[in-house]
């Protein structure tokens, strides 16, 4: 009897009749029935909330909005009640600065012109040099008339700050003289000259006005102001800082912020509301009682219809309930006979037929949907039409299929899309009733997993076999070292070509054998001795050697072997412990190498060392003595050099002295002729009205020369006494780089006056260098006479820009640039070192520019570099501090300099 190969759908599983606590048949609905109220009722709740939310929104924005009016209001008022408060002192400030001073007359008069006008401030001080010589009004104020403000602690730090930043400060809240809390305007006033490069100081102008004052013309104190506010210093950031009126808890209930810009200062408003920051909505607003109203009715609604709904569907129930279960009866059926179907497709074995003419008719289905299509495609063939390359004996079965003789175990392979599919089959003849044969039947089992596992078995071993043949070649190349593995009991298994020609055993001698033959019994008994002390217990042969291996995996001594002709060797064996993959212990593997030739090479290493450290102290002491020789060299000519440029700056000065002297001694000399032709002419009566006229304008016009000749020579000593005693004493001093600079320009001026080159100077630096002028001026005058040798040589027209700037808070950046001929890249690298000149023989030392590098990176503690190309010029690059290194210090210049120190 075959099997049919049909299958069967299985029919769909009958529907419940019902739920718990569903309405069938009448019953009672569940809560899960209601979800349409349940959801009218949380779309409802949620549109509520969102009304709360907008409302709540609504009502902070609005308060917001009140606020930050309030803020701008205020702020406004605070701006322009500062500005028409300082106004007079600002106004003061600017009249001196433009009249160069000012004298109490003329300060009276200025204060009463601003009498006429509406004044809150409390007072107006001129101080100048910071001593109080002018006050306004003086009457209420006469504590401070005459108070010199370095006397006066709690004042001075502003009046110094408004010196140093050279721009108004604006102080507050701080205690007068009088006791008056108060907010004082400081106006730093700098006076420029004619001949000056940067103005100097001429003191600070002042004005204050009560806090309190200040507060109301502000409108912070107002009472129907609906904030509360607070005036706090500005920090970097734009937040509040330190507190200056009002109540410093604002500053904690998150305010409102305003940057005010005042006259010599910034200042943060802060404010909140006086009622607090208002959180929330009220639930009464019509909006939310109207939507609450709405959410009621639509519940109430959808409930009446839901409950509607669920009697039509118990109506219903008793029919669905009939029809499921005539469902039910023919569902049953249809599993049954899948059931069937289910047991040969899950099963590992195929089960297939054929017909008379061996041809497939069923095959049953697996649960692999790849193989069953390779199955499926079989039908309608023989077995022998689709199989693959196989050793089986086709003619065989065959034959046996035509005798319809049963078969067992039958191998072959078939093609698929994923390679071949080994299958063993065995299969029984079928007849029917009379007795005709009419096909087979049989089973198929896949064994493709299983020839694969052979095939792979096969290779591994072969893959084994190489491997030995290849770890014994392995073994035997390394003939440096003696390779040596034993088994548990100690038997040698391995014994490679280095061992055989280390000892000078033969592989033949030594298998099967235990190791410690090639041992010494006298360092076996020593060893077991220590193993003794360590592990508390007596070891002895083979266990000595492999004791700390078998603990610790790994152990490396120095051993002594003997050779087949009782030779002793030194070697350093390391024995380890063999494992199996899973952990198990195997054997032993010891590997030594040969101690005799390195020991030998350390010897010699040790005398050639001992011989090396002779060599360098001899020539470490004739280093020393040929270096200290050169220090002393280039010491002398530093000061060569130093005392060259001392013989120019004498010849300078008195080249530059010359003129003012010349043209007073010619004046002098013309004023002593015209007088004693006046007095001759008065003694002979002779004197005319026209000549005195004549005698006194050329004794008016001698004097205005003799002045400023007199007054120029003057200016010039000063410079060249400021530099020679700054270069002399090497004293530090706190100094302006525009004035150091200049005066060491005046110092070369005269050489540079037959020169067609032009020296520009444009040096903007914030506040005084606390350092040392005279390494200062060193430099400027080196790099000056730098370029008149090498940047400007042959040429006729040049240039020599020096530049400063503020580079940060604490270091300024020097540039002295030339547009001379530049330099290479190499001589670029070597500028600084010391005694190299591309103008050796012709003027050049090679010790200009590496004075201005020791001068630069030492007394004054900064750096220096130098961008150069060829035909682009060559730019020196220094960094120096506002305050040099305290432990800088440099040897200053003796010698002539000393003589315009004394003038």
């Amino acid at each position: 009897m075959s099997l049919s190969p049909s299958v069967l759908v299985p029919a769909r599983e009958p529907e419940p009749a019902g739920k718990p606590g569903q309405a069938v048949n009448g019953a009672r609905a569940g809560w899960l029935d209601y979800w349409p109220v349940v959801l009218v009722i949380g779309l409802g709740l949620a549109l509520v909330l969102g009304l709360v939310q907008v409302s709540a929104k609504q009502a902070a924005e609005a308060q917001l909005s009140q606020t930050q009016n309030a803020l701008n209001a205020l702020s406004t008022r605070s701006e322009v009640s500062a500005l028409a408060t300082f106004g007079p002192v600002l106004t003061l400030a600017a009249v001196v600065q433009v009249d160069g001073d000012i004298s109490p007359a003329r300060f009276d008069t200025l204060m009463g012109q601003m009498a006429s006008t509406e004044v809150h401030l409390r007072s107006i001080v001129a101080a100048p040099a910071e001593v109080v010589r002018m006050v306004y009004p003086l009457t209420g104020n006469e504590m401070i008339s005459g108070r010199d403000y370095r006397d006066i602690p709690e004042q001075y730090p502003s009046v110094q700050e408004a010196r140093q930043r050279g721009v108004p400060v604006l102080v507050a809240p701080t205690r007068l003289v009088e006791g008056f809390q108060s907010v004082i305007l400081r106006v730093p006033v700098f006076i420029s000259s004619g001949g000056e490069l940067s103005p100097h100081y001429w003191g600070v102008v002042s004005g204050a006005v009560e806090l309190e004052q200040f507060v109301h013309l502000a409108g912070l104190d107002r009472p129907n102001l609906t904030v509360n506010a607070a005036l706090f210093e500005a920090r970097c950031d734009g937040m509040p800082g330190r507190l200056i009126w009002g109540d410093e808890r604002v500053a904690a209930q998150r305010p409102m912020l305003q940057v005010v810009n005042l006259p010599g200062g910034r200042w943060v408003l802060a404010a909140v509301p006086k009622a607090g920051w208002q959180i929330g909505a009220s639930w009464n607003s019509p909006e939310i009682l109207i939507a609450l109203l709405t959410v009621t009715l639509l519940t109430a609604g959808t409930a009446v219809l839901t409950r509607q709904r669920l009697l039509l569907r118990g109506r219903h129930a008793a029919f669905l309930e009939e029809i499921d279960r005539g469902r039910a009866t023919l569902s049953d059926l249809r599993r049954s006979e899948a059931r069937l179907t289910s047991v040969a497709a899950l099963g590992s074995d195929t089960v297939w037929e054929q017909d008379a003419q061996f041809r497939f008719t069923y095959i049953s289905a697996l649960s692999d949907q790849r193989r069953s299509a390779v199955y499926k495609g079989l039908i309608g063939q023989c077995r022998w039409d689709a199989a693959g390359p196989s050793p089986a004996n086709w003619a065989a079965h065959r034959a046996c299929l035509e005798r319809h003789e049963s078969f067992h175990d039958f191998e072959y392979s078939l093609f698929s899309p994923n390679g071949l599919i080994w299958l063993s089959i065995s299969g029984a003849p079928l007849f029917n009733d009379r007795g005709l044969f009419i096909g087979y039947r049989g089973t198929g089992r896949d064994i493709t997993e299983r020839r694969q596992h052979e095939a792979d078995l096969h290779a591994a071993q072969a893959a084994q076999a190489q491997s030995l043949t290849r770890m014994e070649a392995l073994l035997d190349a390394a003939v440096e070292v003696a390779i040596i593995a034993t088994d548990l009991q100690g038997r040698i298994t391995v014994f490679n070509e280095g061992a055989r020609r280390m000892v000078q055993f033969s592989e033949k001698q030594m298998l099967g054998q235990c190791p410690t033959q090639l041992h010494l019994h006298s360092e076996l008994e020593e060893r077991a001795d220590e193993l003794e002390t360590e592990l508390g217990e007596r070891l002895s042969g083979f266990e000595v050697l492999v004791a700390q291996a078998k603990r610790h995996a790994l152990e490396t001594r120095v051993w002594s072997y003997i050779r087949q002709d009782g030779f002793q060797i030194a070697v350093s064996l390391t024995m380890s412990r063999v494992t199996s993959r899973s952990g198990e212990l195997l054997g032993y593997l010891g590997i030594a190498r040969e101690l005799t030739a390195q020991r030998q090479a350390e010897s010699q290493l040790r005398e050639l060392n001992a011989l090396l450290e002779t060599r360098v102290s001899l020539r470490t002491a004739e280093l020393s003595a040929a270096r200290n020789h050169l220090q002393r060299a280039h010491d002398e000519l530093v000061r060569s050099e130093k005392m060259a440029a001392l013989g120019s700056l004498v010849a300078g000065v008195a080249h530059e002295l010359n003129s003012p002297l010349g043209n007073c001694v010619t004046t002098a000399s013309t004023l002593e002729s015209r007088t004693r032709e006046a007095l001759k002419a008065l003694e002979d009566g002779t004197l005319r009205r026209s000549s005195l006229e004549a005698f006194l304008e050329d004794v008016g016009t001698s004097a205005d020369i003799l002045m400023r000749s007199l007054n120029h020579a003057e200016e010039l000593v000063q410079h060249f006494k400021q530099v020679s005693a700054d270069q002399v004493s090497a004293r530090r001093r706190e100094f302006e780089l525009g004035t150091t600079v200049n005066e060491a320009l005046t110092v070369l001026r005269p050489r540079l006056r037959g020169t067609p080159y032009k020296v520009e100077c444009d040096i903007r630096v914030s506040r005084p260098l606390d350092s040392y002028p005279g390494p200062l001026s060193q430099i400027v005058s080196n790099l000056v006479q730098n370029a008149l040798l090498h940047a400007f040589a042959g040429r006729e027209l040049g240039r020599l820009l020096i530049r400063a700037r503020d580079l940060d808070a604490e270091h300024v950046e020097l540039i002295v640039q030339d547009d001379g001929v530049g330099m290479s890249e190499e001589v670029r690298k070597r500028a600084f070192e010391p005694f190299f000149t591309t103008k050796l023989n012709r003027g050049g030392t090679g010790l200009g520019l590496n004075i201005v590098h020791e001068l630069a990176v030492g007394p004054l503690g900064g750096e220096v570099e130098i961008e150069s190309a060829p035909g682009q010029g060559c730019r020196f690059i220094f960094s120096l501090p506002f305050v040099a290194p305290s432990s800088a210090g440099f040897t200053p210049i003796h010698g002539v300099a000393s003589v315009f120190a004394d003038l």
